[in-house]
């Protein structure tokens, strides 16, 4: 396992007719790739149909990002960062 960072995060608000709001993060982040260097990748976290990942617990939890391109079986971490802090706990934004 190791930890990403966290290059950019966007968000996602959309609502279907008949449906809850789905409120998903689109997060762009930077990882070691098995072969030496780093790549950047994009998930989808959130509760929405189309996230890849549930979104963070708390301010302080992690989430975990199984299997990016070229790796094998070596998911990546990625911690909270300050925008859904704010936006999702309260917290100010840092």
């Amino acid at each position: 396992m190791q930890t990403g960072t966290i290059l950019s995060v966007g968000s996602q608000h959309w609502e279907l007719i008949g449906t809850n709001d789905s409120r998903n993060w689109f997060v762009l982040y930077l990882y070691q790739l098995d072969a030496g260097g780093t790549a950047t990748a994009e998930v989808t976290v959130g509760g929405g149909t189309d996230a890849a990942v549930a979104t963070w617990a708390s301010p302080t939890s992690t989430i975990t990002v199984p299997n990016p391109p070229g790796t094998t079986n070596l998911p990546i971490v990625l911690a909270c960062p300050p925008l859904v802090q704010a936006a999702t706990f309260g917290l100010a934004l840092k």
